[in-house]
């Protein structure tokens, strides 16, 4: 059996239909979609990506943003995950990060292998697979340029396309090197391809632009081709397709950046443990908060519940603030010790944006604009993902409403090729292939503090998985 996972960075899964992913479309109808599949937190990609491919919650796995502050290897300033050397810092001149094995190292210890095609950035690629060297499998990502995979691609596939908005060119390079290069010649029993579509142009437009949809049709295309090619192979029918998003996105509505207005009210913040700063602030729509003195926490909360864009506070330690200030961490699988001290979330709504679709929330982005799409929180539409399987032993025809999120995939990828997946935090996906192992979930409600609550789903296992952040 081959299994071929395909990412399209940020599609929410509202935004499916015949009309705008016509592919995509069909495949949820002739397979399963899982119609409760939920991103982790923080939603932002570089949480999101080691989360699928180690099975863990970023407490696992230690990403823990997509931007964030380590005093103990950069403590002058933040770490960017999207780019390679700043992930490598974070390695410590190890070959990962990560706190947890990767799929591709799981697969090669049972003599499988792994295979990345990658249109986003270099970070979340090395994060997606991290031992591809060690291991003698293929990595690639368009912002390669050096080393012998980056070399022997562009001899025979030309020079990768500069990056725009929307990106469509790079994908549609990216796609053109799995389905003529990876599949038919290194034939790995899981490849994975990485969309960096409608992600971009979401943010850079907004989410019905007129790019962003171009944008969303070309993936969607990528997709059709990737699914006629599996309809040539003579083993098609062992050949398993499952299409995912990382997290979705809400209209940014209400820009600010959090360390600006920290300054204005008089706390010294920025970006790094400089001399004049007290309290690293990382943007984000779910800045983190790292203090130099734990003290001074009860100064920042009492200042920012008193803001109108303040949502509910996160602590990786709730033991530093007043009592009921915040909810730990922990709750959402997401307390690990690079963690920030607070993390804070923006008051949204659930009321529909300027494209007639739910979801607008207050952001701190600085190179996103206003009105763009934008994604990290615990509002409804950035948890809410696509996930689509097709093909092998998978029911056809089925919707599955048992939760699930994105650690749910590895372990059932290893167990559709014969697997255990043992040291997995995810829960195997059965209700893909039995009827009778889907049960709707529990309901439950989370008392966030302040008039906010958060919905959640549990499972017959009794793991839990956050649904949506909103007023109470």
């Amino acid at each position: 059996m081959r299994i071929v996972l395909i990412a399209l960075d940020g599609l929410r899964p509202d935004m499916v239909s015949p009309e705008a992913t016509p592919h995509l479309h069909a495949l949820a109808a002739s397979g399963v979609r899982f119609a409760n599949a939920r991103s982790v937190f923080p939603s932002e990609t570089r949480v999101a990506t080691p989360s699928l491919i180690t099975g863990c919650r970023p407490g696992g796995h230690g990403m823990v943003a997509n931007t964030l502050f380590d005093a103990t290897v950069a403590p002058d300033r933040l770490l960017r995950t999207k780019l390679i050397e700043d992930v490598a810092v974070m390695a410590r001149g190890g070959e990962s990060p990560l706190g947890r094995p990767s799929l591709g190292e799981r697969l090669a210890a049972v003599g499988l292998t792994f295979a990345l095609v990658s249109a986003g950035t270099q970070g979340a690629a090395r994060l997606l697979h991290p031992a591809a060297e060690r291991l003698g499998m293929f990595r690639w990502n368009v912002e390669d340029t050096k080393g012998d995979t980056a070399a022997r691609m562009a001899a025979r596939f030309g020079p990768t396309p500069p990056h725009a908005v929307p990106n469509i060119a790079r994908n549609d390079h990216a796609a053109r090197i799995l389905l003529e290069h990876v599949l038919p010649d290194l034939r790995p029993d899981v490849a994975l391809l990485w969309l960096s579509e409608p992600d971009v142009s979401f943010h850079w437009g907004g989410l019905r632009a007129a790019h962003a949809q171009d944008a969303l049709r070309a993936a969607d295309a990528a997709l059709g081709r990737i699914l006629a090619w599996r309809e040539a192979q003579p083993d098609a029918a062992e050949i398993a397709v499952l299409v995912l998003s990382d997290h979705g996105h809400v209209t940014g509505r209400g820009k600010l950046s959090l360390e600006t207005e920290l300054r204005r009210a008089g706390f010294r913040a920025g970006t790094g443990l400089g001399a004049d700063t007290d309290v690293v602030v990382a943007p984000a729509a779910a800045p983190g908060l790292w203090f130099r003195d734990p003290a001074m926490a009860s100064d920042v909360i009492h200042w920012l519940t008193a803001q109108p864009w303040c949502g509910p506070l996160l602590a990786r330690d709730p033991a530093i603030l007043p009592e009921g200030a915040a909810t730990p961490l922990d709750l959402l699988g997401s307390g690990h010790p690079r963690s920030a001290d607070l993390v804070v979330t923006f008051a949204g709504s659930e009321e529909a944006d300027e494209w007639g679709l739910p979801g607008h929330a207050p952001f701190d982005a600085p190179d996103v604009p206003e009105g763009g799409g934008m994604h990290g929180g615990l509002h409804r539409a950035e948890l809410a993902t696509v996930l689509v399987l097709s093909g092998g032993p998978v029911r056809r025809g089925a919707l599955a409403t048992t939760p699930c999120d994105l650690t749910d995939i590895a372990p059932t990828v290893l167990y559709l090729l014969g697997f255990s997946a043992d040291g997995m935090e995810g829960r195997l996906m059965l209700a893909a292939l039995d009827a009778a192992s889907d049960a709707p979930p529990a309901n439950e409600l989370h008392d966030l503090g302040r008039g906010f609550v958060l919905e959640a789903m549990r499972a017959g296992t009794g793991r839990l998985y956050p649904t949506a952040m909103r007023r109470s």
